[in-house]
């Protein structure tokens, strides 16, 4: 049976767990507010949303609801839309009244008796496989109904996703795009090396579902704590696009009482550095914040760390890659990894000698995989050739950053 999701105007408040944001009148066919009518608490709405006086942006608002719902350009998202019987997957967005477990928001509709106790998925059971075995099945597969009541709905990203939930923990499951399916391998390197740096990251491990390699992490937000991107921080704040970022988002931070944004940030850049990270984008890291009040936390663990190492290259290619300028950091882009590590406050904080056999690790974890990804033997060597030059560079750069520069 087909989904028809009527498409009309409905009065909507948005609430930020049983604190009621602001109400206007929402369309269900733009998946935004037409218009606010009211605002109930200035302070609860979403960062990255500009209130000038007593009038919101509506415009930035809807933009924010925008980066709630699955894009159009997620991995295989055709395939999902034709087993949901939809049109677009952010028909998907207000199933489950826009609920996710990044944050607490949602929308409530007007005169439902509603408590978000009740509805927040991350104490709600929900159906696990269906929406992951439509994301991810390759073979014919058709969901259950109960597979469209899930967080999944309010799950950006390219790559197919699904959370899972075991116990009381939620995992995300997350898929490779590349051929030889390395993305997935190279989170656990990073999650592994900054383990081992001492860093502040989230761990990844790899597994196998529905035939496919997938990265597997456990959420680092509860019901008392949400995610804000770099993007939406920095709306905050007065922005010029022929300048470079960086300083604008330590000194927000800082501003706000996140005191060690510096050396957070320095974690980040390092990690990026030896993974030659090519996706930090501003969705790619940001802040939590504190559900009840709103306020400024900490800078977010690293995540996202998989699109490096020359993923999308052929083997050739990697024995010269470190001269390609592919790296991506906050607004910056198209320049080399060497600049970006001239970034880093300091680098003499960590100790690399602990990641001397990492490349001897990573071909262990790639050849453990390897009846599943087909990554041959000769990219194997090639790839934890390139790992071993990262870690040597890192370590002369040190070297000589402690001798002045000799």
């Amino acid at each position: 049976m087909r989904l028809t999701i009527p498409h009309l105007t409905k009065k909507v408040t948005l609430m930020h767990r049983n604190h009621r944001v602001l109400s206007g009148d929402y369309d269900t066919y733009t998946h935004g507010f037409r218009k606010i009518r009211v605002i109930h608490h200035p302070t609860h709405i979403p960062v990255g949303v500009v209130l000038t006086g007593k009038d919101l942006d509506v415009q930035s608002l809807n933009y924010w609801l925008f980066w709630r719902g699955i894009p159009d350009y997620r991995v295989d998202v055709e395939r999902l839309k034709r087993r949901f019987s939809i049109d677009d997957a952010k028909d998907l967005l207000e199933m489950e009244y826009a609920l996710s477990v990044s944050d607490n928001y949602w929308l409530m509709p007007e005169n439902e008796d509603l408590h978000y106790h009740r509805l927040n998925f991350f104490d709600r059971p929900f159906d696990q496989e269906g929406f992951a075995k439509a994301m991810f099945r390759i073979d014919h597969y058709n969901p259950p109904e109960t597979a469209m009541h899930t967080p999944n709905n309010t799950l950006c990203g390219y790559h197919r996703k699904a959370w899972m939930k075991k116990g009381e923990s939620l995992y995300l499951l997350k898929g490779s795009t590349g051929f030889h399916q390395q993305e997935c391998i190279n989170e656990w390197l990073a999650s592994e090396m900054a383990l081992r740096l001492g860093m502040k990251a989230v761990a990844y491990d790899v597994r196998i579902y529905e035939h496919q390699l997938v990265s597997a992490c456990e959420n680092f937000l509860n019901k008392h704590t949400d995610l804000v991107t770099a993007e939406n921080v920095l709306k905050t704040v007065k922005t010029s696009k022929k300048e470079f970022w960086i300083d604008l988002f330590l000194d927000t931070l800082e501003n706000h009482g996140i005191s060690d944004a510096s050396d957070r940030l320095d974690e980040q850049i390092v990690l990026d550095y030896l993974m030659m990270n090519t996706d930090r984008h501003l969705q790619n890291h940001g802040i939590l914040t504190d559900a009840e009040t709103n306020e400024w936390i900490a800078m977010a663990p690293i995540f996202d760390t998989g699109t490096g190492l020359g993923c999308f290259v052929k083997t050739p290619e990697l024995a010269d890659y470190e001269n390609h300028r592919t790296c991506k950091f906050l607004n910056a882009r198209h320049f080399s990894h060497e600049d970006l590590l001239t970034l880093c406050g300091n680098v003499q904080r960590f100790d690399f000698s602990v990641l001397q056999d990492m490349p001897q690790v990573f071909a262990d974890k790639m050849v453990r995989y390897q009846s599943q990804t087909g990554i041959p033997n000769e990219r194997i060597e090639a790839l934890c050739a390139l790992l071993a030059r990262r870690i040597s560079r890192i370590q002369n750069y040190q070297l000589n950053a402690a001798n002045g520069g000799l």
